[in-house]
């Protein structure tokens, strides 16, 4: 067996813990911080994630720990389907070449004799005491069990289970099973002695579970705040009875955690493992079907689907309709709530110990039967020839304790204690074995005297550390940074380099140690590699840290830098005159995020962020790994200014590459603004503040957030979970325009709330705390609670932002007369169909958009991972945008959950012309003068003023050819790059040998297709000559003798059945004859030959003779 550690991620800005992969060869599994950026450093890494089994969680349950979860559980989701899919394939071929090869290989002699034989062997295994089903396969009992989708087992502590329930709104994976071992205080008993068995185990390795607690108990973590009773009542479940409610807060507690956690556990489970379908229909009769929910109905007359629409008078007929049903997770309107909980998980985990060598002399001395030697090699106890016991311990060497390491998290100094007390530091049946321990600490922990006095007192284990102040903080994501490298090549102010930094701090670990002598403690870097079987040894100590800066900057094209310089001199004096009018021109635009779906190696998923001078700053959209991606950005006091000027987050739906990030900017935010060890004593009632408008944001600061109502209700599960600032939040429902385009729903808590209400006071709170005078939303086309947003702020800047959606003519009347608007381009223009079947738009489309809507500047993006460095931006040619819409009811709600293909969707079309030449659009929709539009195609860490988006539309040519120059380049260098060489030679010897088995099995299916063929038209003739030889020789016999009287007798005509053998007979020969020529055709033989160019086939037929048979012949019955 081999097997070994791999790390992945270090305590970076953008990484926030450390995660490693153990492979023991035939399974992995993945233990650490499965922290937000895993998913993108597991792509970068090239770290495979296909057959992980098992998932361990260090740390406490809290975002930073569990916030990349998701997305780790959704590639290993894909990465499984593929290879089961793939292990499918190949167990069918083996199958297949096994059973022909069983044919050709065991003649009816050989079979009788191979059944002798291993009649033979059981008798061995009998007299020997063993079970000879259990220790032999006789011929036909092998068969290998199909694949099935492995069970990912995740383990972790306390609210594991309902921090992944809080996620089943936006994650549904079908066919994907997990089981969730959360731990519980009661599972470990502490022995005395030599040890405790394993907390789990399985063929590989055993793993024994570290929870620790922090020493200071007076200081628990906060719990939210008892709210009143309405707004508890109302804001947690809007759709319950007051009384329902009242009777499930009063009940008594006995007994109810088990079933809370089993909901939990059951809600977790149908996330992943679903039977449901997206195209089924249920029959419901219409009176218990919801207002908003789509309907249809079967046509008397076609058969066919329609929709069915509710009367307008009110009356409901009774009649059955068809409808979908909401997947079961979505049924759960909200888990009960939990507590948080300051448990933190370590590991230790160890190999079985290694049975020794083999002996077969021994086992000869003691006349034990050379068929027995296997079984005894594996752990089975026999009886010799002579009747005396056998032992595998008598035949083997001494066997060989199992290799190890540990993973131990350290959140804080308080949990130090804890951890170093475990009584399993004095077990020999854990430690023994034990190589190597690896530390993920917080700030100053690494220096501690009590550490290093461990350290001191296990010197015979290697100690790996990583810890903010400890490691280094390198570039994560090179691919990217030298994406960016390159753009800021190209414009130093507009294309920032990630901030990173290489120092490590070893002092840290040193400083306080008692024994110097041994092995110091090490920093622990990404890429460390490290062997634990067959013998412990460091595979990679010298680990990929540096970003290679030089390399990227010496490969920059001179001819890029040229065409740079002359686009700037060119632009110059034209862009300050193209910006006369434009507001707020010094408001910048910095991408965090371009990328689709899900992160790649250049684009991390959807955020943007807007800072307007004497307004403030606003996230829209938070995708996973936005936090890290400020953190490159800005420095630390940089990121104090930022987040102490952030005023609003707009989540535009809830899907997992847009929203996923918020948690830990709350998180973040809350810190600045109010620190770790902030309390709520004086703060004002939520309920209260609705109230009384204007005390918003008076008494205490308050971060607004602006999505649909489960992104909110997402954010409230989660906050019992752990407190990132939820109470320090106003979370505003916010609903599509209705009649007046200048004005949405919103709502706080059942309270009405918003910038254009009757409320003058309410109106004027809301825009001095929060520096927006309106924001007006509306749903667009793309999942249920899509929505697009415009935002108009006191200068008269104003700023449209798409999210996810096809082109939407309410977005463009909402956002008329935009500033700015950024709108998302997923795909490119040859790839309509996708956009229309996933719901996203072209990059012509978002333009379209942009002239209808009469916006000044465009700055595209979300473009899907295809494009990896830069979408194709050619010449426009005449195109139709569609504008498709949400279906609307009757009541003014939206319609959800339509099936797709069946709905009814009105379009609205505008032509725009090629950018060289923009026009004006389509009459029906208003558009602007066609030079007044100016674009940008965003990357990350793009940092642009609104002034200055004129200058990047003239520099689109140059990243274009920049790009064609890198990716020739690219492909160069991949051709001589010895790994790649080396998987280009496997690849090929693949393909050599699988071109080998296929002429092969064709070759065996012509002689076998030429078998039959000459066989049937063999008995064929036989039945012929039979049938004809009465006529044959009475001809034969006339012709034979001139002069004499032709014979007048003939043969009696044919039976029915001999006539219909022969037919049958024919027919058959016929079809084996078609047969043969297909099977040579597709096969490399010498038969094939060429005509014109095409192959054709020439298959030597048997001779036949053609049958003089008339319909006379065949009498009727």
């Amino acid at each position: 067996m081999h097997s070994y550690v791999e790390v992945i991620t270090t305590p970076t800005a953008d990484t926030a813990g450390t995660a490693m992969l153990f492979d023991v060869g035939q399974k992995r599994y993945l233990f650490g911080n499965m922290h937000e950026g895993l998913q993108r450093a597991c792509i970068q890494r090239n770290a495979r994630l296909a057959k992980t089994t098992d998932i361990f969680i260090a740390g406490k349950t809290e975002w930073k720990n569990v916030g990349g979860l998701f997305g780790v559980i959704l590639t290993m989701a894909d990465a499984n389907a593929s290879a089961v899919q793939s292990e499918k394939e190949n167990m069918e071929k083996k199958i297949k070449k096994k059973q022909s090869d069983e044919v050709q290989r065991l003649s009816e002699s050989k079979s009788t004799k191979k059944a002798k034989y291993d009649d033979e062997r059981a008798k061995v295994f009998r007299e020997a005491g063993l079970d000879p089903e259990k220790w032999l396969t006789g011929p036909g009992k092998a068969t290998e069990a199909p694949p099935t989708v492995p069970t990912l087992t995740i383990h972790g502590s306390k609210n594991l289970t309902h921090t992944i329930a809080t996620a089943r709104r936006f994650i549904f994976r079908k066919g994907m099973p997990i089981r969730i071992n959360e731990h519980v205080a009661a599972q470990q008993p502490t022995l005395p002695g030599d040890g405790r068995d394993p907390d789990w185990k399985d063929e590989s390795i055993q793993v024994w579970k570290l929870p620790i607690e922090p020493a200071i108990r007076d200081q628990s973590p906060k719990s939210p705040r008892k709210r009143p009773f309405d707004e508890f009542a109302a804001g947690l479940l809007p759709h319950a009875h007051h009384g329902d409610f009242l009777r499930n807060v009063v009940r008594t507690r006995k007994g109810s955690e088990a079933r809370e956690d089993e909901q939990r556990r059951l809600v977790a489970s149908e996330m992943f493992n679903s039977q449901w379908r997206v195209d089924a229909l249920t029959e419901t009769p219409l009176v218990q079907v919801p207002t908003s929910t789509p309907m249809w109905i079967r046509s008397q007359n076609t058969n066919k689907l329609e929709r069915y629409y509710r009367p307008g008078d009110g009356t409901l007929p009774q009649i059955n309709v068809l409808i979908r049903r909401p997947w079961p997770g979505a049924l759960i309107e909200q888990l009960p709530p939990t507590q948080p909980s300051q448990t933190a998980m370590s590991y230790i985990v160890r190999h079985y110990s290694q049975r020794g060598k083999f002996l077969p002399d021994k086992s000869k001395a003691l006349k034990v039967h050379h068929l027995l030697y296997q079984a005894l090699q594996q752990g089975a106890t026999v009886k010799s020839q002579d009747g005396t016991t056998v032992t595998p311990d008598m035949v083997l060497e001494p066997s060989r304790t199992g290799g190890g390491f540990a993973y131990l998290d350290v959140p804080s100094i308080d949990h130090l204690q804890d951890l170093l007390d475990r009584p399993e530091w004095k077990m020999p049946r854990i430690m023994n074995g034990l190589q190597i321990m690896i530390w993920n600490l917080a700030p100053d922990v690494a220096s501690t005297a009590a550490l290093q006095s461990f350290f001191s007192h296990h010197k015979d284990v290697k100690h790996i550390v990583a810890a903010p102040d400890v490691s280094a903080n390198p570039i994560s994501f090179e691919s990217s940074a030298a994406l960016v490298l390159r753009l800021n090549q190209i414009d130093w102010g507009r294309y920032l380099v990630p901030i990173s930094s290489n120092s490590v701090n070893p002092e840290a670990l040193t400083k306080r140690l008692i024994d110097t002598e041994f092995p110091h403690p090490q920093s622990l870097s990404r890429g460390f590699r490290f062997q634990l079987e067959p013998s412990a040894k460091v595979l990679s100590d010298d680990p990929d840290l540096f970003f290679d800066v030089g390399a990227v900057l010496k490969d920059m094209p001179a001819e890029v830098l040229e065409l740079a310089n002359s686009a700037k001199s060119e632009s110059s004096s034209n862009v300050s005159s193209e910006n006369i009018g434009l507001p707020s021109q010094d408001a910048e635009i910095i991408c965090l995020g371009t990328g689709s779906s899900a992160p790649s190696k250049y684009r991390n998923v959807s955020a943007t962020l807007l800072r307007v001078p004497g307004c403030g700053s606003y996230l829209f959209d938070c995708g996973e790994g936005t936090l890290g991606q400020l953190k490159r950005l800005y420095t630390p006091t940089q990121m104090t200014e930022l987040f102490r000027d952030l005023k609003a987050i707009w989540v535009s739906h809830l899907h997992a590459d847009h929203h996923l990030g918020t948690t830990s900017v709350i998180k973040a935010w809350n810190e600045v603004n109010y620190g770790l060890d902030a309390t709520n004593e004086d703060e004002i009632f939520l309920d209260e503040q609705a109230i009384k408008a204007l005390q918003i944001s008076k008494h205490c600061k308050r971060l607004f957030l602006f999505s649909e109502a489960q992104m909110i209700q997402w954010l409230k599960e989660y906050s019992s979970v752990e407190d990132f600032g939820y109470e320090k939040l106003v979370a505003i429902k916010t609903d599509r325009a209705r009649n007046d385009p200048n004005s949405s729903s919103m709502s706080w808590n059942n309270a009405t709330v918003g910038f254009r209400t009757d409320n003058d006071a309410m109106n004027a709170a809301m825009s001095q705390a929060t520096g927006i005078k309106n924001l007006v939303t509306c749903g667009v086309n793309h999942c249920h609670g899509a929505q697009a947003v415009s935002v108009t702020f006191r200068t008269g800047f104003k700023f449209s932002y798409s999210g996810d959606c096809r082109p939407s003519k309410e977005f463009v009347r909402i956002g008329q007369g935009s500033t700015v608007l950024v709108h998302e381009a997923t795909f490119d223009d040859d790839m309509q169909k996708d956009a229309e079947a996933k719901k996203h738009s072209t990059i012509s489309e978002a333009i379209g958009v942009a002239q209808a809507m009469g916006a000044k500047r465009l700055v595209l993006t979300h473009f899907s991972q295809r494009y990896q460095k830069i979408p194709q931006l050619r010449a426009l040619n005449k195109i139709n945008v569609n504008f498709d819409d949400v279906e609307v009811s009757s009541n003014g709600e939206e319609v959800v959950d339509m099936p797709h293909g069946l709905a009814e969707i009105g379009t609205t079309t505008v032509s725009p012309t090629p950018r060289q030449r923009r026009s004006t659009a389509s009459p029906s929709i208003p558009s602007p003068e066609s030079e007044e539009l100016k674009i940008a195609v965003a990357f990350d860490f793009m940092r642009v003023r609104v002034r200055d988006i004129a200058y990047l539309d003239k520099l689109t040519p140059v990243l274009q050819r920049l790009f064609e120059i890198v990716e020739r380049e690219d492909r160069k260098k991949a051709k001589d790059d010895p790994g790649e060489i080396a998987r280009r030679k496997k690849d090929e010897l693949k393909a050599s040998r699988q071109k080998q088995s296929r002429e092969q099995i064709r070759e065996t299916n012509v002689v076998k297709a030429r078998e039959k063929v000459e066989e049937t038209g063999e008995r064929l003739n036989k039945s012929r000559s039979r049938s004809r030889n009465g006529v044959r020789d009475g001809n034969a016999t006339s012709a034979a003798a001139p002069g004499r009287r032709p014979s007048t007798a003939v043969a009696a005509p044919l039976k029915d059945a001999e006539l219909m053998e022969e037919q049958s007979a024919r027919i058959n020969y016929v079809g084996m004859a078609h047969e043969l020529e297909r099977v040579e055709g597709e096969s490399n033989v010498q038969e094939l030959g060429q005509s014109n160019g095409n192959t054709t086939s020439k298959v030597s037929l048997p001779l036949l003779e053609e049958p003089q048979v008339s319909p006379a012949d065949i009498r009727p019955r």
